[in-house]
This record gives structure tokens, sequence and C-alpha cells, in this order.
């Protein structure tokens, strides 16, 4: 046999021993099963097992098992501690004469971002242990009398789904019949003094001085000591009793005496500066059951009549004071507003 043969015939036998590895059988010219390889010479090939398809597994016994993971999601989420809940409920007790019927909660806010709400959710954690608390429609909810029985984590914390500063979080004192746009004034007294110093649940400058006054029980008589978030964005706030009335002055909405050089500190400069207000604390002749009343932007305004075709019925026709067709026969009114209490 000459050289270039015996090349030939190594190489056929290479091919011929992976072909048969491979299950490659049947190759023209080629018979592996015989061991043949034309007239080259055999070339001994293993026995493959024919191949088959794995056989299916057993169908499970009773219903269908769901299995939970829980894993922590990254970075800081936005919570609170369930001290600084019932450091606020102890405030609210010891001044509930403000609001003898209102009940104590807490209310959720989206503080940069509306649509944050639809994706709202609140936990309260403790260790490795998280359970959901119920929301109502307005993202309020109250302590589950559960929280403090023996044996409850006091270290617990209510956590929020969202990153760190994107909610708001306030005291809510509601007396029944005041849970719409028209407030309570001992209600709204009653949430400053168990937030500030007690729940510490807005953001905001803590100061000295402002310590010294909280425990001297005056801080909640500041008209700048708490900012509160009306339902809608507001034109303006009127404080009712009896036949007293004051309009309150520009510089009480809004956060318009305030800096966005601090904005970060404060919960008001973002998506709920056109729903911020202050009040006037100092004033202590406004009893407890004054009205503060909201002035929506959303809703039609006095002495105003909605042009035809109108897309919004907030839009004004006219101007105070400017005669139109329509109007001439009928001056504007005039409203001077009372600055005093009663």
């Amino acid at each position: 046999m000459g050289r270039p043969y015996r090349r030939q015939a190594r190489l056929v036998r290479v091919v011929g021993m992976w072909a048969g590895v491979l299950g490659l059988g049947g190759l023209p010219g080629l018979d592996w099963a015989a061991g043949s390889v034309g007239s080259v010479g055999a070339v001994p090939v293993p026995a493959l097992a024919p191949a088959s398809s794995p056989a299916p597994a057993p169908a499970p016994d009773g219903p269908a098992q769901s299995v939970e993971v829980i894993a922590k999601l990254p970075g800081a989420r936005d919570e609170k501690t369930l001290a600084q809940l019932l450091a606020a409920r102890a405030a609210f007790e010891a001044h509930h004469a403000l609001a003898p019927r209102a009940g104590l909660g807490f209310r959720l806010y989206a503080r940069l971002d509306e649509r944050d709400l639809a994706r709202l959710r609140l936990y309260r954690v403790s260790g490795d242990d998280r359970e959901p608390v119920a929301l109502d429609a307005h993202q309020r909810f109250t302590i589950d009398p559960a929280w403090t029985a023996p044996g409850a984590d006091p270290k617990a914390v209510l956590q929020t789904n969202l990153p760190d500063g994107a909610v708001a979080w306030k005291v809510d004192v509601r007396t029944p019949g005041f849970d719409g746009e028209t407030r309570r004034l001992g209600d709204l007294r009653l949430e400053c003094e168990a937030d500030t110093f007690h729940g510490n649940l807005q953001r905001g400058l803590r100061t000295p001085v402002s310590a010294l006054l909280a425990a001297d029980g005056k801080l909640c008589q500041l008209d700048d000591s708490e900012v509160w978030f009306a339902e809608e964005p507001v034109f303006g706030v009127t404080l009712r009793h009896g036949t007293h009335e004051r309009r309150l002055p520009y510089r009480y909405l809004h956060g318009s005496d305030g800096t966005m050089a601090l904005a970060s500190l404060f919960d008001w400069p973002f998506q709920l500066r056109d729903r911020t207000y202050f009040l006037p604390l100092d004033d202590r002749a406004w009893p407890d059951d004054t009205q503060v009343v909201m002035d929506d932007m959303a809703a039609p305004q006095p002495g105003f009549a909605a042009p035809s075709g109108a897309v919004s019925p907030s839009m004004p026709s006219t101007l105070p004071g400017f005669d139109t067709p329509s109007s001439a026969a009928t001056p504007a009114a005039t409203i001077t507003p009372s600055e005093s209490g009663p």
C-alpha cells in the first residue's frame, strides 16, 4: 500500500470513528454498521443506544402551590418610625381639648410627582417581617392596636415602596362633618401640636429657638409654625365664625414668603405648592370652632359669569371694575375682607 493511500485510509478511519460516536450513520459509500469503509478496511464502531425523548414528569397531586419571594428594594425608602407616630399620638391626647370629637390619623401625600399616588404602598417593617398597611382613598391610615400590644416590636418602622423624599407625611385630625374642603381651626391647631417637635413627620427646620418655644407650649401660636395642604389647588383661604370673616392675605398661600434656596428641606415647594397654606395661629381671637374655607382654583368664582363655550368653568368672562355690554347694567361687586378677628 503506497504512502498516499495509507494516509487516505487513516483519515477515513478517523472520520469513521467520530461519525460512529456522533451517530452519523448512513453516509453514502460508508457502511458503519458492518465496520467497513469501502475497500480500505474495517473500523470498529461502538454501538450507540437509540435516542429517546425524556419521560414527562408526573403531574403533582393537589392544587398548585405559590411561592412568595420577598427582597429588599434597592436604595432608601421613605419611612417613619413607629416611635414618631406614638409621640404624635401622645401629643394629640394631651391637647385633645382642641378637638374633643376628632380622631387621629396620618396621611401620605405625593411630594414630587402626583403619579406616585397610583403606586404608593405602605408596610410595617419589623426586622425581616413586612406586613401591608391599609390606606383609604385619601392615603390615610391609623395606628393599629396590635402595633403596641405586648411583645410587639417598638423599633418597627412604617415604610413606603417609594424612594426617600417622594412622600410627605402629615398628622390628620378630623372632627366629623369636616372631611371636605372646609376644615375646623381647632383640628388644624391640634395637628400642629401633634406634629411639631413631637411626631416630627413634616420636613422642616427645627431650630434651638423653636425647641424652646415647643417646650414652653408656644410654638403652635406662631403663624408659620405649621404648613397645611388643601385637597385641591387654592386661590385663597377664609376664616369664618358666625358673622365674622377674614380672607387671609396672599402671604399665607403657596409659600410665597418662603425661599427656594432651602426647598429640599421642606415638603411644600414641589408638587404641593399650589395647595399650601399657613394660618394666623398667633391670633387667638378666633375660636376652635372657626371654619377654614378653601377657595379652590377649579371652582366657579363668585361674581363672575362663565363665558359661552368656556373650556373651564373657573375662567371669568369679565374682570372686576370693567363694564362690558353684558355687565354694564350690573356693576361688579366689591368685596372688602375684614383683616381682624371677631
